[in-house]
């Protein structure tokens, strides 16, 4: 007898077995007692539930949930093999080490299921279908009990778990909640002895100690805390601070702000250096880490370096597009990073909806998981926060003010380099061909100039345009009832001496010249490329711009207008610009240069 087979023996009667019952397979064993087998609390949980001694069966062991980790002690086990929906088999030394090798997969399921949090839904522990009082056996609620029920089922499903799993999980989800009370039991105990330690050695404790502070000082970042080394809350320059558990210390990172800008890009999951951070189990190595921050820019809009946090959906070609924005071909949704931010502080267990096209969405806070309420199809969610810079920092601490929203950082796009912003005139910064913004121009590019090469993409780094086509979207909001207005990606191909211009000031038709009369005189934008590229000019290297456009309400255009024709037939209504189609428009016509953000330069050869 050994732990390994008492391990599996548990994990083959649903994770738990009543202690006598355990103790009765194994009575022929006169050297080794069950009893004393299961006192090792890092493989084995006791509780005592209906008057009965249980025990739990307990690991380390966690699925890996990166792509690109280095070092990793995880598992690299496919979700879908684990789950029993994939063709492809193997084992890892990883289930060696631990001692788990003789599981089969339905009962390497089982132990993961109830040790690794990401693989099956929260409890919820006032309502739902997975209310507490319900895996305890103690509920008479009129919600749904049973996990074959459509909505749970459906649930359960879509976070890939097989059928032949189902009948056990109420089991599962009760040893859950032992293990986490046994957690924070043990979390407790920690803490009552490290605070013992610290009162009776208060000579050790040195100033950057910051144990239990989640929370950085507004104050002290401003640049005096009257508090001194009694703040409650964190002291740092920075507005964040990334540090890793050793012991029972919290000791900052070495690559602060390499990890910070890291975790700031969305389709990032671990950070690079010398020490990486795995943003998704908030792990360094086989060490806790964790991200100190100040508070949430929604809730303190008047204090300088507070946080600012984006939210991204991923799409079905891996592109992590950000709320509100109509990038990568997608209908812009109704609601923003802020206005999500701002429900998230108000509640982060809650579920909200928005609209986006035709299409109604909610997104679970809880999850992270979007859904398309009319397909059920479900997108990835994450919360990131907006890069500041060191250099950010202390211009923004110089200006010895809060920045408004128009004439600060926070007003510029968070993927843009501030260190290359100049407050007047424009910067053409090289994007990394392995970045996301890169790949996702690249496709784009590519859905219609197959053959056609990428010799280099400039993201156009103007705060005056920024800013201009910022207030313009604000005013076409206001007129439209405070509706978001249709906003586009589109392309526009020009000869390469009218780049810097471009750049500059914006589109100009009667500078920059005309690209057709077709549907009115004005400044034309393609959803393709390939139209745009021919009017790119005979030069080797053919220039294309990728813009946002503010489309707005748009019309069938004609070769006479000089601006959009009227809605109504009065001189006061009328529409924001001209299209080749109403119904599946590909040419869009702009009057106005301040509907158009000339973002980014694609250099073809």
């Amino acid at each position: 007898m050994t732990e390994s087979t008492i391990t599996k023996l548990i994990c083959a009667n649903h994770g738990s077995m009543n202690v006598d019952e355990l103790d009765a397979n194994f009575y022929s064993d006169l050297y080794v007692s069950v009893r004393d087998v299961i006192t090792n609390r890092a493989k084995f949980c006791l509780v005592v539930f209906n008057e009965e001694q249980r025990v739990v069966a307990k690991t380390g062991v966690r699925l890996c949930r990166s792509n690109d980790c280095q070092g990793c002690r995880n598992l690299h086990f496919c979700k879908r093999f684990l789950l029993g929906d994939c063709p492809f088999s193997r084992r890892s030394r990883i289930l060696k080490e631990h001692g788990l090798e003789e599981l089969n997969r339905s009962e390497l399921c089982t132990l993961l299921l109830q040790n690794d949090g990401f693989l099956l839904p929260p409890v919820r522990h006032t309502a739902g279908p997975y209310a507490k009082m319900y895996l305890s056996g103690s509920c008479n609620c009129p919600r749904c009990h049973d996990f074959y029920e459509p909505h749970p089922l459906k649930i359960l499903q879509d976070r890939g778990v097989p059928n032949e799993l189902i009948a056990s999980l109420k089991s599962v989800y009760m040893n859950i909640e032992w293990l986490q009370k046994q957690d924070r039991g043990k979390q407790q105990y920690q803490r009552a002895k490290a605070n013992a330690t610290t009162n009776t050695s208060k000579s050790n404790r040195g100033p950057q100690s910051s144990h239990d502070k989640t929370e950085i000082c507004m104050y002290f970042i401003k640049g005096s805390c009257m508090h001194g080394d009694k703040c409650f809350k964190a002291h740092s320059t920075m507005p964040y601070q990334w540090e890793v558990r050793e012991g029972l210390n919290w000791t900052a990172l070495q690559d602060n702000e390499v990890i910070e800008k890291d975790y700031c890009d969305p389709a990032k999951t671990y950070s690079r250096g010398v020490q990486p951070v795995c943003f998704d189990t908030m792990t360094c190595g086989l060490n806790k880490a964790r991200r100190l921050s100040t508070i949430s820019s929604v809730l303190q809009p008047t204090f300088i370096l507070t946080t600012e946090w984006a939210w991204f959906w991923e799409d079905e070609f891996g592109n992590w597009i950000q709320y509100a924005s109509a990038s990568g071909g997608h209908r812009a949704a109704t609601i923003t990073s802020e206005d999500l931010e701002k429900r998230f502080q108000e509640d982060n267990k809650a579920v909200t909806e928005f609209t986006a096209g035709s299409q109604t969405y909610e997104l679970s806070f809880p999850d992270m998981i979007q859904t398309n309420k009319q397909y059920s199809t479900k997108k990835v969610v994450r919360r990131r926060p907006v890069f500041v810079s060191s250099a950010d920092a202390q211009t923004i601490k110089t200006s010895k003010r809060a920045p408004s929203n128009h004439s600060n950082f926070r007003a510029l796009p968070g993927h843009w380099d501030k260190a290359q912003t100049p407050e007047t005139g424009c910067k053409r910064v090289d994007l990394p061909c392995s970045s996301v913004e890169f790949k996702e121009i690249q496709g784009l590019f590519q859905n219609t100039m197959r053959g056609f090469s990428i010799r280099q993409i400039e993201r156009i780094q103007n705060k005056a345009l920024w800013e201009v086509f910022q207030w313009q979207r604000d005013l076409m909001k206001k007129n439209n009832r405070g509706r978001n207005v249709t906003e586009k990606q589109l392309f526009h191909g020009t000869d390469s001496k009218y780049l810097d211009a471009i750049c500059l000031n914006n589109f100009d038709w009667r500078i920059c010249g005309l690209n057709g009369t077709a549907y009115g005189k004005g400044s034309y934008f393609a959803r393709d490329a390939k139209y745009s590229n021919s009017y790119t000019g005979q030069s080797n290297t053919k220039s294309m711009f990728v813009c946002r456009v503010l489309a707005g309400d748009y019309t069938k255009g004609h070769s006479s207008y000089l601006r959009p024709p009227s809605k109504d037939g009065g001189d006061t209504i009328f529409y924001d610009s001209c299209v080749d189609d109403v119904s599946n428009p590909s040419i869009f016509v702009v009057f106005e240069k301040h509907q158009v953000h000339p973002g980014l330069i694609v250099l073809v050869r």
